[in-house]
């Protein structure tokens, strides 16, 4: 019989206070179905059926950490938020006589209650909508994937066990916040935090030195392996700069502002800086994690549509053509067209744009105008430094040119490179002069794709050309013979087509389909978008949720003073005026915040895609900005939300 006694208390407890545990319930379901989604596609067998789901797969798998440890943190978050404002009841029952452990019981039961509401709900929806997030992912990675039919429990298991875990943690600290205090500090648990903050200077000089150093780290990096070694160190720096930041920086400004008599002794400024003076020191953490989150949504989305967007630029800088194929010697090169042509016309394909051509390929470091071979740098963090390079004859410039490049015996054509090269090049010990080529219209194939960064010289002789080779220490000076070309069709003819070139006895060949590569590419890049998606979502429903409970607590903490302003004479216009500035300040903050961090943090992200080979810098800033932009409207629309229900909880109904 106690036991059904502890459950209505708890239910009507849940019943009661339904604004603040609505919210918390809903993004409990939602990171649910979020894991649970994430769990049954990476289960999924299908994936091991098709070419690159495996890939997929690995970039789901980092997805699933980071949501699991984002749901740890925000659940423990809203958590805490609840059992304050629930202290002064919990004190009450305790003066009431219920002993300690009988109101542990009770907030046992209530969030029994909360994980199985939106445990059967999060999986619920993940099972409702299992053949549109394969929809999905079929979308983004653009291949078929087989789609078990049955539920998946391994996932379904592992989601609810995690969960459960998680509110058994969260009732151990709620048992330890009931059993730590005594009646009189619970019923004083609702308003503690009140009085004002000392402005604590040196801590918010060392918010700006961390967030400073971060920046530092993040414009002054040079190298895409740099990038990488140091992102998550700039990282912690920036997140710890900003949690000082907004904890003792902030309160200085306000005390600034406040020593500033002719600015403070204004009635609109008055109440609005002492409001805020009043609450930052409890606010700041919370105003903190909306800062980071909204960066982290910005970054997550950004990036990931920047990279998924540019999938189609990165594949045509590494296959220029649909096909290519590289043959052992001039002879056999002679007779691919011929071939290629018997075997197309089998298939009904179309073929376009047709060139064959030999060259020198070979791998190398330009720096200063200095070529230097791979096995004679023992570092790779220059990676802008690092091209693949072919060297053309004038000859062949011309035959895939159809215009012909006139050069000096110490002048040599350059085009490409992501970088602005010097006016001259030193190869072993001599000095050429550099002729740019401000367009190719035949961007020739590599037989090996070095690299994305691919640099195209037409030497003079091929006296040159081996010395380049000696250069960068090849050491096999034989030119490779390579046939480039697109074709057109359906994609049963086209299939067809790769199949019989594959089958085909070309000698001693290498071939590269552009189609083929485009699947495992798209696997790969689709994933990050999914992921990328998903993730910056969550951080989405982090920031709204954190910033719904906010606006709560302070609802209910000003809620008092301003029937105090109002009826000592202030009109409920003032009242509005000085909510709408001081919600303004606090709501757009963060989001100032957040887009200096992501304007700080692009040249990074920047050289961090060059990895993934995606080099257009404006490309990547648009994309990024972008979503940026789309995340600061959403913010802007839970800033209206939000500013209507502080509003109607502290005015004063006569």
């Amino acid at each position: 019989m106690t036991k059904f006694i502890y459950f209505r208390l708890a239910r009507n407890n849940l019943v009661k206070n339904r604004q603040a545990y609505l919210p918390f319930l809903l993004a409990s379901t939602l990171l649910t179905f979020t894991m649970y989604s994430f769990l049954m596609i990476a289960f999924n067998p299908g994936f091991g059926q098709v070419h690159g789901g495996m890939e997929f797969v690995i970039i789901l798998d980092f997805g699933i950490a980071v949501v699991g440890l984002f749901t740890a943190i925000f659940l423990f978050y809203a958590n805490s938020f609840l059992i304050k404002r629930r202290k002064k009841e919990m004190g009450l029952y305790a003066i009431l006589g219920m002993e300690k452990k009988h109101i542990s019981r009770v907030l046992f039961h209530e969030l029994s209650i909360a994980w199985l509401i939106s445990t059967v709900a999060g999986l619920g929806l993940g099972l409702l909508l299992t053949r549109l997030m394969f929809l999905l992912i079929r979308l983004a990675i653009r291949m078929d994937v087989p789609l078990s039919s049955s539920v998946n429990f391994v996932a379904l298991i592992a989601t609810v066990v995690l969960f459960g875990a998680l509110y058994l943690l969260l009732d151990g600290y709620n048992a330890w916040q009931v059993r730590s205090v005594n009646p009189i500090e619970l019923m004083r648990g609702g308003r503690t935090g009140e009085r004002e903050p000392k402005a604590r200077w040196i801590l918010a000089v060392l918010g700006v030195g961390c967030t400073g150093a971060g920046y530092w780290i993040a414009q002054t990096v040079n190298s895409p392996m740099s990038a990488i070694a140091l992102f998550f160190i700039a990282v912690i720096l920036v997140i710890f700069g900003t949690y000082l930041l907004f904890l003792s920086g902030s309160i200085a400004l306000l005390k600034l502002m406040k020593r500033n008599k002719r600015f403070y002794y204004r009635s609109k400024h008055f109440v609005t800086v002492s409001g805020l003076l009043y609450r930052m020191k409890q606010n700041a953490a919370g105003l903190a994690s909306i800062a980071i989150l909204c960066t982290m949504a910005m970054i997550t989305i950004g990036t990931t549509v920047a990279l998924y967007n540019g999938t189609e630029k990165v594949l045509s800088s590494y296959y220029p053509s649909d096909v290519q194929l590289s043959v052992e010697d001039t002879a056999s090169l002679s007779g691919v067209e011929a071939q290629n042509a018997a075997i197309a016309q089998r298939c009904g394909v179309t073929v376009e744009q047709y060139f064959a051509f030999s060259a020198y390929e070979t791998e190398g470091y330009l720096t200063d105008g200095k070529i230097t071979g791979t096995s004679q740098r023992t570092d790779i963090t220059n990676y802008n430094d690092l091209h693949g390079i072919m060297l053309l004859s004038q000859a062949e410039y011309t035959a895939l040119e159809g215009a012909t490049l006139t050069l000096a015996p110490d002048e040599i054509g350059y085009y490409g490179g992501v970088q602005t090269l010097p006016s001259t090049m030193t190869i072993g010990s001599e000095l050429y002069r550099l002729q740019k080529i401000d367009h190719l219209a035949v961007i020739p194939s590599f037989s090996n794709n070095y690299s994305v960064n691919n640099l195209y010289l037409v030497v003079p002789n091929d006296s040159v050309a081996l010395a380049m080779l000696s250069a960068t220490g090849e050491s096999d000076s034989k030119a490779a013979y390579t046939a480039q070309w697109n074709v057109r069709g359906s994609q049963a003819q086209l299939d067809d087509y790769y199949a019989q070139l594959k089958g085909n006895d070309w000698g001693e060949y290498s071939m590269s389909l552009k189609a083929e590569m485009r699947g495992e590419w798209y696997a790969l890049y689709g994933g990050f978008l999914f992921v990328g998606i998903f993730l910056g979502s969550v951080f989405l429903m982090g920031t709204a949720i954190i910033l719904y409970f906010k606006q709560i607590s302070e609802g209910y903490q000003d809620h008092d003073r301003f029937v105090i302003m109002q009826q000592v004479g202030m009109s409920p216009e003032e009242v509005k005026g000085t909510v709408r500035r001081q919600i303004l300040l606090v709501f757009f903050l963060p989001l100032l915040v957040a887009v200096c961090h992501v304007a700080g943090s692009l040249h990074m992200m920047i050289l961090m895609l060059q990895l993934f080979g995606l080099m257009d810098v404006p490309y990547i800033a648009f994309n990024t900005f972008l979503s940026a932009l789309g995340v600061a409207v959403l913010y802007g629309l839970f800033y209206v939300k939000t500013t209507g229900t502080y509003y109607k909880m502290v005015r004063f109904q006569a």
